[in-house]
């Protein structure tokens, strides 16, 4: 992870914010199996006339219970997956944009002189926006959906 810190020259800040957006991302993962385990549960309740057996109500009543709950922390997941993963990176990279730009204008004149301003300027911002873009959508989700199928697959050998 501390080459990634390298590699998108982030700040300590950013670099913290990236851990967190992984975290937020992998629990949003996680809060998304939920409502399919409820849904299979439900099926399996629905299903046992096929078998001879009676539908109990009350367990019906609990999966409906159970669902509105799961819809809920799938809410409140993919809420803090949000302000951790796309706010935290558009801060991180206004804060890039702004170090890019005090570097520039520590640079002597003669610099601009020699280099076209405007493919200086083009190339920052789309440097920047790069780095933005794997901030926020690319590398959070990345490792967290790795994190996730591993603890899926670890589960699903114990069961």
């Amino acid at each position: 992870m501390s080459k990634l810190k390298e590699k998108l020259m982030l700040s300590e800040k950013g670099y913290s914010d990236l851990k967190k957006a992984i975290t937020a991302c992998t629990i949003t993962n996680i809060a998304l199996l939920l409502p399919s385990m409820v849904a299979c549960l439900l099926f399996w309740e629905l299903l046992k006339p096929f078998t001879g057996e009676t539908i109990s109500w009350a367990a019906l009543w609990k999966l409906l219970g159970l669902g509105l709950v799961a819809a809920i922390l799938v809410f409140l997941a993919a809420k803090n997956d949000y302000r951790k993963t796309y706010i935290a990176s558009y801060k991180e990279a206004s804060t890039t944009r702004l170090r890019i730009a005090e570097h520039l204008r520590k640079l002597p004149m003669s610099f601009f002189n020699t280099k076209d301003l405007s493919d200086i300027t083009t190339n920052m911002m789309a440097d920047c926006s790069s780095m933005e873009s794997m901030l926020s959508s690319t590398i959070p989700p990345l490792i967290a959906n790795i994190i996730s199928v591993t603890l899926t697959c670890i589960c699903l050998a114990f069961f």
